[in-house]
């Protein structure tokens, strides 16, 4: 059929109640979708998914538990969502056009998908000069925990110390670039030496870790 994509999709096949999520509870499926201009409703755009950003939040929606959260559990046989950077491929809302460049905060995870043009954050100027995964990490909301944390709530001056905990993970990273660019002495915590190297092998500005 025109205009039909063969998309592979993650879902929630089974709940992780306890430990790291395997292969038992999410899995990959293959499922046909149209992305024929006719095919698709009112308001709503055709993606193509090209970056996603896997963040610690997601491991909270897939235990099946609804104690203390802020957000909704998966249901199961759902296709998992999570902030992704994608690309217009047809569009019924006159605010996008084909070949532009969206954030989109819970998008499926999938190749392509059929999302409402309302759950598009921004569009993306892609003549900018910043890479499309920097929207999901430094100008996303990792970036955006780390500049709360070090420039709102705490704002060290420069020749301070500043202990950055979990400083491998992506807040903890951004929060101690922040720093450093503060003239700050940073010194930060990981729980494996594999942490540690990963730290110094990508950060161009690379600050003490234990």
């Amino acid at each position: 059929m025109e205009g039909v994509v063969e998309s592979r999709e993650w879902y929630l096949a089974a709940y992780s109640t306890h430990g790291v999520p395997t292969s038992d509870h999410l899995k990959l499926r293959t499922v046909p979708l149209s992305l024929a201009f006719d095919s698709i409703p009112d308001g709503h755009v055709a993606v193509e998914t090209l970056f996603l950003s896997v963040d610690p939040y997601l491991r909270t929606r897939l235990t099946g538990t609804l104690d203390g959260l802020y957000i909704q559990q998966y249901q199961l046989n759902q296709v998992i969502t999570a902030f992704a950077v994608g690309r217009v491929m047809q569009s019924k809302d006159s605010k996008y056009t084909e070949g532009d460049f969206i954030l989109i905060p819970s998008a499926p995870v999938a190749e392509y998908s059929i999302v409402p043009s309302s759950q598009i954050l921004r569009k993306i100027d892609a003549t900018s000069g910043i890479s499309l995964p920097d929207y999901l990490s430094s100008l996303g909301v990792p970036g955006f925990a780390a500049w709360v944390g070090i420039v709102v709530l705490r704002d060290p001056k420069p020749g301070s110390n500043v202990f950055i905990s979990a400083a491998s993970g992506a807040v903890g990273m951004s929060a101690g670039q922040l720093a450093k660019i503060r003239g700050c002495r940073v010194i930060g915590s990981t729980g494996s030496d594999e942490k540690v190297f990963l730290h110094f092998l990508f950060k161009k500005r690379p600050f003490i870790v234990i």
